[in-house]
């Protein structure tokens, strides 16, 4: 198991490179009202690094691991964590894969190492980086997994579009998250909660439907572990061959609740 900062080479095989495709805009005066910055994000998680397994830990660790059993591996993929945090998920990951593990607060990178250590997860490589600031060749992963990041993250169109520039043909990426309801009501209170929220760590009113809007993905299926669930498991791939929508819309299945299926292949007949 390696733990390496963004200008220090290699990574579990991995050659780093900046894409400046992906460069994020110039900071206007750090954060507005209710706006994700990175510089915040990192002084904010590396704060919640003491207490993240205890408190929000406990609520999402089952449904991650029905997250990473959406992917359907093969013996030596390679497969990048984008926000990996604390490494919940790392256990997860069958042996036979490789992984990368990314993530911007040293806090949160600090538990996710030990866990690699008290597991001998040696299959796992961590990278302190910021996800703005991709250090990777296109097409240098098999899989994407974004899990509890997408909302956290300044600018989450433009990190789900260099997810997509990641994956090899035939990839899967994977978010996990909250989205701002479809229920007009409880929409309006996700957006009035949102400034707070963001003060904590993250944003209550990302709509799922406007950040697919502008990627060239296509929706696989959406599950969620329970009914009530309120973080949904979207499975993304590139887009097939066929001529795109002219509004380059991508439609999100409804949702049919997928409790404890066990297999990538008994949740793919669930659309």
């Amino acid at each position: 198991m390696t733990t390496i900062s963004h200008d220090q080479g290699r990574v579990g095989g991995f050659a780093p490179r900046l894409d400046k495709r992906f460069a994020p805009a110039a900071p206007d005066n750090d954060a507005r009202e209710g706006r994700m910055t990175e510089s915040a994000t990192r002084r904010i998680y590396d704060l919640w690094s003491k207490v993240y397994d205890a408190s929000f830990g406990v609520m999402v660790q089952r449904r991650q691991a029905l997250a990473v059993r959406q992917f359907d591996f093969r013996p030596g993929q390679r497969v990048l964590d984008i926000g990996v945090g604390t490494g919940l998920t790392l256990p997860c990951y069958p042996r036979e894969v490789r992984v990368v593990g990314l993530d911007l607060s040293a806090g949160m990178l600090a538990r996710a190492n030990q866990k690699c250590r008290d597991m001998k997860l040696d299959h796992c490589h961590l990278l302190r980086t910021d996800a703005m600031l991709p250090p990777f060749k296109p097409r240098s992963f098999d899989h994407v997994m974004i899990s509890h990041t997408i909302s956290v993250v300044s600018e989450p169109v433009r990190l789900l579009q260099w997810a997509r520039t990641l994956i090899r043909p035939g990839g899967r990426i994977i978010l996990l998250n909250h989205f701002l309801s479809t229920n007009p009501l409880i929409a309006r209170i996700e957006r009035l909660l949102n400034p707070l929220c963001t003060k904590l760590g993250w944003r209550s009113d990302l709509s799922l439907e406007a950040l697919l809007g502008d990627v060239d993905l296509e929706v696989q299926y959406c599950v969620k572990r329970t009914v009530m669930d309120v973080w949904r498991i979207v499975v993304l791939q590139h887009r097939a061959e066929s001529p795109a929508p002219m509004n380059n819309r991508v439609s999100v299945k409804p949702v049919s609740a997928a409790i404890a299926l066990p297999a990538p292949m008994a949740l793919a007949a669930a659309p």
